[in-house]
């Protein structure tokens, strides 16, 4: 005879059914997250993609996608590698400078001002011929130089609009202009340039308006300072003995010791900086880095055999060795190892959320950072 089974069995039934499929749910659960922090498995798509087009080192980025020269024309493509336009560049030795906002182009005395949709904003000419060029938002600053009467260089930085209108002119006289660039919405310009008239180099930290009148000048006559990372608070001064911090009246506000190192990679947002360096003389291999963020409290990071560059975002930082690269959390601590089955011979930052990467074979990929 054929019983059936009673309502007691039935609600037994599908109460330890519910029960079984929450532990699967759970096992689920469980293994996802052991993988995805277990250091040799990459749980998704690889985190370096193969793009068709192999990129010059000299490659540069930022979130309207990647700019570089080849061949006498000037490629934008996309953060995915894709072309999105080329331009000719006339002369084809033409250089280039770019800014989230603006693309410049230059030769001798000629510059070119684009837009990422390929529009010409203006052209212009100065009276002698470019030396660098550097874009903000809305401005675009140029570098001069000219001989005076006693052979003597003159450097000057010429100021223009989006309009391609003069806004000022800033005049450093026989001071050797190191670098140069701008920060803000406002467009404020800062510069860092070199007096060695005297017994003692001098190093001058100056910054600017956007039509360039003065707001700050900070001196520096102890060592020869070599980089510069202005947020939106705090300018950041590397030197040949030592890191410093200042606000933007030019009061000093820290100091850290990094002689025997080399600024590497820097990552900036809004108020923070991540600035990473490496021992000089290190052509091979770094065996370790040092890392400052605003307080200037120095993490060291000792690297796996055979890292040959480094790559630092607001959140990560990166090693990058032939067969593998490893993740880590800004702290220290070792987030993932991406083994490849391909050799790296190069790899270089393009932004702060973007890297390139040359294999052995002469193929190029991209790697999004976090």
């Amino acid at each position: 005879m054929y019983m059936r089974p009673s309502r007691r069995k039935k609600r037994r039934r599908l109460t330890n059914l519910i029960i079984l499929i929450a532990i699967i749910a759970a096992a689920a659960v469980g293994v996802f997250f052991l993988l995805s922090n277990f250091t040799d498995i990459e749980l998704f798509s690889p985190p370096l993609k193969e793009i068709e087009t192999v990129l010059p080192e000299s490659a540069v980025a930022n979130e309207n996608g990647i700019l570089y020269e080849e061949d006498g024309s000037l490629y934008l493509k996309d953060q995915k590698g894709g072309a999105l336009w080329d331009l000719k560049l006339e002369p084809a030795d033409a250089r280039f400078a770019q800014s989230p906002s603006l693309i410049c182009t230059w030769a001798q005395a000629n510059l070119q001002v684009l837009s990422y949709a390929r529009e010409q904003l203006f052209t212009a000419s100065v009276a002698s011929d470019i030396m660098d060029v550097r874009c903000g938002k809305e401005t675009v600053a140029v570098l001069t130089g000219a001989a005076d009467e006693a052979g003597q260089t003159l450097y000057y930085l010429t100021l223009f609009n989006s309009k391609g209108t003069q806004t000022g002119q800033i005049e450093f006289k026989t001071r050797q202009v190191i670098d140069f660039g701008f920060t803000g919405d406002s467009d404020m310009l800062w510069s860092l340039s070199l007096d060695t008239s005297s017994v003692v180099p001098i190093s001058y930290i100056s910054t600017y308006k956007a039509d360039g009148s003065p707001t700050s000048s900070i001196e520096n006559n102890t060592q020869v300072i070599e980089r510069v990372y202005v947020t939106s608070d705090t300018i950041f001064a590397s030197g040949t003995n030592n890191l410093f911090s200042y606000n933007y009246f030019g009061e000093k506000q820290g100091e850290a010791l990094i002689y025997g190192w080399k600024p590497e990679v820097s990552s900036i947002g809004g108020s923070t900086l991540e600035l990473a360096y490496v021992p000089r003389g290190s052509a091979v291999s770094l065996e370790a880095a040092k890392l400052f963020s605003n307080d200037l409290a120095e993490r060291i990071f000792y690297l796996p055999q055979n890292t040959f560059a480094v790559a630092v975002t607001q959140n990560q930082f990166y090693a990058y060795t032939p067969n593998a690269v490893m993740t880590y959390q800004l702290s220290g601590e070792l987030v993932k190892t991406t083994k490849l089955d391909y050799t790296l011979t190069a790899a270089k930052q393009l932004s702060d959320t973007l890297a390139a990467c040359w294999d052995k074979e002469g193929k190029c990929y991209l790697m999004q950072l976090n």
